[in-house]
């Protein structure tokens, strides 16, 4: 189980997709050992979530954390292929 920090960027363009989730509630839940929590305030905003859930589910650009209102970005660790 790792806990990951995300890095806040701005507010994405227009055709980004973001993750919203509603206060309380989580962006995305797996059934991997990953926690990733708002580079801000630290509100976990992806839970058990694994490589394949985060880099090869449904696609996404940002998280806005329901907490503080800042847009985060998962830090690629370098596994990531395109």
């Amino acid at each position: 189980m790792s806990q990951k920090e995300m890095r806040l960027i701005p507010k994405p363009t227009g055709d980004a997709i973001v993750l919203e989730p509603e206060a309380g509630k989580l962006a995305l839940e797996g059934q991997g050992g990953d926690t990733y929590r708002c580079g801000g305030c630290k509100t976990r905003l992806l839970d058990n979530v694994s490589h394949m859930d985060v880099f090869h589910g449904e696609p996404f650009d940002a998280v806005k954390c329901p907490k503080c209102g800042k847009f985060n970005q998962i830090i690629d660790d370098g596994h990531h292929h395109h």
